[in-house]
C-alpha cells in the first residue's frame, strides 16, 4: 500500500511540476523575449538611456518609434506609454541579410520599452532559436556575429534597467 501511494505521490509530483513548466517557464514571452523590469527610472528617462546605451555598445540606432504618441493622436487618450528603438545598425547587415533574409527579424533589432501597471519594462527577441535553425544557412560567421550583437543588446538593456 505504501509503494502505491509512494507511485501516486510521485506521479503527482511530476505532473505538477510539468505543468508549472509549461505555463509559467515556457511561455512565448519567456522562450522568444529578453523582457527586464526598469528600475527607478521614468519611462522617457528609459528611452533616452536605452538610445544612448545602444549607441555606446556600437548597436547604431537607426530610429524611434513613439508608438504611444501616434495613438495618443488619434483619439485613444488611455494607451499606456510604448515605443519601438530600432538599433544594431551593423556593417554587415546587407552581406547577412542577403545571404539569410529571414534575419531581418533579428537585424535591426527591435527593442521596446513599454509601461504596464506602473512600472517600466524593456524588452527584445531572443535570438538563440533563430541561430539554433538557421545555423547552417548562417555559417560560423555570421552565427559569432548575431551572438555577438545580441550579447551587447543585452548587456546595454540590462544596465540601463539596473540590472548590472
Amino acid at each position: 500500500m505504501k509503494v502505491i501511494i509512494f507511485f501516486v505521490g510521485g506521479v503527482l509530483a511530476v505532473l505538477a511540476f510539468l505543468f508549472y513548466v509549461k505555463n509559467f517557464l515556457l511561455t512565448p514571452e519567456n522562450l522568444f523575449f529578453f523582457t527586464l523590469e526598469v528600475k527607478d527610472k521614468t519611462f522617457k528617462e528609459t528611452v533616452n538611456q536605452v538610445v544612448k546605451s545602444l549607441n555606446e555598445k556600437g548597436l547604431k540606432v537607426i530610429r524611434v518609434l513613439p508608438m504611444s504618441e501616434v495613438i495618443h493622436s488619434r483619439g485613444i487618450k488611455d494607451f499606456p506609454n510604448y515605443t519601438t528603438v530600432l538599433a544594431c545598425d551593423i556593417e554587415e547587415k546587407k552581406e547577412l541579410l542577403r545571404k539569410v533574409p529571414f534575419m531581418s527579424t533579428l537585424i535591426p533589432c527591435s527593442v521596446v520599452i513599454y509601461e504596464r501597471e506602473g512600472k517600466v519594462y524593456i524588452t527584445a527577441p531572443k535570438e538563440i532559436l533563430f541561430i539554433k535553425d538557421y545555423s547552417e544557412e548562417l555559417g560560423e560567421k555570421y552565427t559569432r556575429l548575431l551572438e555577438n550583437v545580441y550579447e551587447r543588446l543585452r548587456i546595454a538593456l540590462a544596465q540601463v534597467a539596473g540590472e548590472k
